[in-house]
């Protein structure tokens, strides 16, 4: 949010943000088990994420990015039915 582009990997993320040392392994684990259990202190993880939570809705205020996204679903539509109307232009 911070670059105005929504970052979902969480390898890059980490490289970007303060994490906790351990997080990288977290990650891993995940990958590597995807529902299986990762061998960490849960609290400890716990208190962390509500941490990390902060960050990130700090960042989301200050973020250029707009509240919902953006497409270009609608002007498509319209710009469909202009064109099988015959009316292209504009």
């Amino acid at each position: 949010m911070r670059s105005g582009e929504v970052q979902a990997h969480l390898p890059t993320l980490l490289e970007e943000v303060e994490a906790p040392a351990y997080l990288p392994d977290l990650v891993a684990a995940k990958a590597g088990q995807e529902h299986g259990s990762a061998g960490v202190d849960a609290l400890r993880v716990a208190g962390d994420v509500e941490r990390l939570h902060v960050v990130l809705d700090e960042a989301q205020g200050l973020s250029g990015l707009p509240e919902e996204s953006v497409g270009a679903y609608g002007a498509l539509h319209e710009f469909v039915v202009r064109v099988r109307l015959g009316g292209a232009e504009g």
